[in-house]
Parts: C-alpha cells; structure tokens; sequence
C-alpha cells in the first residue's frame, strides 16, 4: 500500500483503532445483530480489498472497513457464548480448583473450571461457606479435584460504580458465579484430560508457585512484608491487607502491587544481564523471551502480565528487524494481538490503563524530553537520569490518571515522589526475589537473603506510608461520565498537538 501522508508512518495503528471502534459496536449492539452478519459483511470487506487492489486509498479505505467488521465479529461471537442461559436450579458437575482459596470473611474465594459433562469449560467465580466445625475447607488447594452441587448465578454489579464487575468476569473468561455450601462439596479424583494443554500446564505452574509460597512463609518474616513481596514478584495480592492496598492507593504505587510492564521491563533487563553474549543475536532474545514467558506462567499467566508479555515479545522482534522497538506500530500490533485472542480485553481496566500510559510515553515522552538541552544532560548523567524519570513518570500518568479518576474516583498528588521511590525499590525486590529462587540450592544462605528482601519491602512500605500521610496525598471522590472522560482525552491530545507544533517550528528555526 503506498498511501502518503502521516498515516503512512503508522499503518497499522489505523487498523487497530478501527478493530477496537469495531469491538466497541459489536458489544454495544451484541443483542440485535447476530455474529453471521457481521460474518458475512466482513467477507464481502475481505472481498472488496482484493478486488481494489490497484486502487491505493479505496483499498487502505476497505481494509479499516474490514478490520472494524472483523472486530465486531469477534466479540459478537465471544458476546454469544457468555450470553448463553445457565441450568436453573443446584447443578452437580466435577471442576478443578484453578486459584488458591482465601479466606473472605464467612466465605473462601476460589476459581473453579468446570471438567467433563454437560457443562464443561464453563469458569465460575466460587464462594464455599466456611464449615469452622469441620475445618474441611482449609484442606483445598489448587489443583484440587471438587465434586460440587450448588446453583449457578449470573455476575451482577453489587455496588453502583463505573467499574463493571460482570463485564470485568466475562473478559477474563468466568461465566457464572455460585455461592457453595458446607455440605455441597467433597474432594474427588478428577480427570484433567478435558482441559487444555496450556490449561494443565497453567495449574501446574500455580501448584509449583503454591509450594514455593509455602517454603518462604515458612521462614518467619513479617506478614506484611511477605505479603507485599509476594504481590510484588509472584502477583498473588490476596495476603495483602486492606491498609496496606490503602497506603499504596493513596499514595499512587498500586501499580507496583501488580505485575505489569514495569515488573516485565525489570526481569527482562535481569534476564539481559544474566544471559549477556549479545553476539548470540537471535538466540539471545529468544533466551530471553523464553524466561520472560516462563516468568508469566510461572506466576499464573494473569491478563496482566500476558499483556506486557506479548508487548515485550513484539518490542523484542522488531527489535531484531532493525526497527524502532517503542513505537506507535508496535503498540497498535499487540492491540491487534490481544483483542484478536480477546476481544473483551478493550474493557479490561488494566489494558486500558497500559495501553493508554504507553501511548502518552510513545507521544509526549520525545517533545518533553527535549526541552532540556542534550548538552547538560549529557555532561550531567544524574539530572539525564532524573529528567527521563520525569518526563516518563509524568507521560504515563497524563496517560492513565483519567481512567483512574472514571474508574476509582481517585487521583494521587505525589505520583512523582512515590514513582523514584519505588521503582528502584521494586527493583530491588524483585532482584532479592530472583537470588531467593536460586539461593534455594544453597539452604543456608536463604534465611539471609530472605531477610535482606524483608529490609527492602519494609522500607519501601515505610517511605510509600510517608507519602500517603503527607498533606493532600491525594483527592478523592472524583465523579465523571463517560463523555466527560472522553473529553479530557481530546483535551489532552489538543494540547500534545499544539505543543509538537510549536517545539516543532522552534526547532526549524534553530
């Protein structure tokens, strides 16, 4: 396609606005529209674009056609699975436990996936009333095998918010959920076979964590501090306490709580040092992309770090081809990827958050980074460090500070403060968490590194609780629509706009 003009520079990213627009319709109108006719409207698109072949921009034009319509199809089809009608009444079926149960006041909170019989595959949302007479629930652990009776109920929405619970279990794959009584379960024998491959492997790699969990508990180190920890380089955040997800909230470090692209970028530059030998070429990145997925399953393949795993993973292969690894392209192809695989991850808050504070690094980063001239910084290597701190830390947040307001009501004043704070602490920890694994073939020098980890989260947790007292932390209670969300959004743009055309003409004049 030989189309002029900017779009050309990015190509692909028109298409991935165009499949997200599309996603967008097709779940607005998932109801009245059926999945075969978006099908065979994307066809006919499919269609259009071989046959206008010679005619660049009737061409370029089909293709976002195509890609809207194919968006469409996509969650249309996802839409009518979700949307099928559960048995009415106690179902009896055969599940596996898929996530380590928590206590949750009078309940214990699992994943169950459903294996064999009538209503196999099916994921559901579990909560089993405790029995504290028995105390039979303490002896579940994932991969268990449940024989369960209990009644299947569709996700609601329990509190008014613009966070959409039912909507958040359907893009990660839960089509019901079911409260269990004492008296409604019993471990049994279960066959895995019905499971996917990657499925297996997935609750064999949360067995692996379980035990490795367990190990480290075992070492006596404060409950918070291993909580943190864990959270931290494992994901598991259901140690954490509600003060300590408060003192993190406030003082905007929750996302160091979750893994995500930072943690990924952390280990990926871990793993570049430890493999090195950069004349390897290819089979050094693909040593490394290798660890970097190993690390994902290793820690549950959450949605989360799927996503910064596919990013890193294109980042890496375009890399290779001699291109830009952060560039617009490159973003728009793992847009492309994960709603291909998900259509109803565009509604996931933490994809929208990431894709959101990668696009204002990719946009703003560049523009703000040059205001300070190259000279100073590059004859004082501290301030380059601190001002490319900045200049990231204040992109991403312009980025993801909206979607925080819509959907938490909350913004955190000292962002900046909190992110020099932590993200050296963050990578400090998982560097401990990482000599903890391989220091378990050397048992005597675990409790040492354990405790040294412990020293890490503690004062992270001290200096992130420093920053959540301070005077105007934070504000709260932040209440905007939709529209008003959107809005800020074209605010920002126009002002990134116009401030690229005036550095712009300021450097041509230079």
């Amino acid at each position: 396609m030989r189309t002029n003009g900017t779009l050309q520079l990015f190509p692909l990213l028109r298409i991935a606005v165009c499949l997200a627009l599309g996603v967008c319709v097709g779940y607005e109108v998932s109801a009245s529209v059926m999945p075969w006719m978006w099908l065979g409207m994307m066809v006919a698109s499919v269609v259009g674009v071989l046959l206008l072949h010679r005619y660049d921009l009737w061409q370029g034009a089909m293709l976002c056609v195509a890609s809207f319509l194919l968006g469409a199809t996509l969650v249309a089809r996802q839409m009518g699975k979700a949307n099928q009608p559960l048995p009415v009444g106690d179902v009896t079926y055969k599940a596996v436990v898929a996530s380590q149960p928590q206590e949750r006041g009078k309940v214990m909170r699992m994943d169950l996936w459903v294996v064999g019989g009538p209503h196999h595959g099916h994921k559901i949302k579990a909560s089993l009333l405790r029995d504290t007479l028995t105390g039979n629930y303490k002896k579940i652990n994932v991969g268990d095998g449940l024989v369960v009776t209990s009644e299947w109920q569709q996700p609601t929405q329990y509190y008014p918010s613009h966070f959409n619970y039912p909507l958040y279990l359907r893009c990660h794959g839960f089509t019901a959920t079911t409260l269990i009584l004492p008296r409604g379960w019993r471990k049994a024998s279960v066959s895995l076979q019905p499971l996917s491959y990657l499925d297996r492997t997935i609750l064999v790699a949360m067995q692996f964590r379980e035990s490795t969990l367990r190990k480290y508990l075992s070492l006596g180190l404060d409950d918070d501090d291993m909580a943190v920890a864990v959270a931290m380089a494992l994901g598991d955040r259901s140690r954490l306490t509600n003060d300590l997800r408060d003192i993190y909230s406030i003082s905007g470090a929750s996302h160091v709580l979750a893994l995500s692209g930072l943690h990924l970028s952390i280990i990926y530059v871990l793993l570049s040092l430890l493999v090195g030998w950069r004349r390897l070429g290819v089979l050094r990145e693909v040593l490394i992309i290798g660890g970097i997925w190993a690390y994902a399953l290793f820690t549950g393949l959450s949605p989360s770090v799927v996503r910064a795993s596919v990013m890193i993973t294109i980042f890496s292969l375009v890399g290779l081809i001699h291109r830009r690894r952060m560039s617009l392209n490159a973003l728009a192809l793992t847009v492309i990827i994960m709603l291909i695989v998900n259509p109803l991850s565009l509604y996931d808050v933490g994809f929208e958050m990431s894709v959101m504070a990668v696009l204002a690094i990719l946009v703003c980063y560049k523009p703000v980074y040059g205001l300070v001239s190259q000279e100073y910084l590059l004859s004082h290597r501290v301030v380059k460090w601190i001002w490319a701190m900045v200049v990231v830390s204040c992109c991403a947040q312009l980025g993801a500070a909206p979607l925080t307001a819509y959907y938490f009501g909350r913004f955190s004043v000292y962002f900046l403060l909190t992110n020099f704070i932590v993200i050296p602490l963050a990578t400090a920890v998982l560097y401990l968490t990482a000599a903890m694994l391989m220091s378990a073939l050397v048992p005597p020098v675990l409790p040492y590194v354990a405790k040294l980890l412990a020293m890490v989260v503690e004062c992270q947790t001290k200096m992130v609780g420093w920053v959540s007292d301070l005077p105007g932390s934070h504000i709260d209670d932040i209440n905007i629509n939709r529209i008003q969300l959107w809005l800020v959004y074209v605010f920002i743009a126009a002002v990134a706009v116009i401030f690229y055309y005036f550095t712009s003409s300021s450097r041509r004049r230079n």
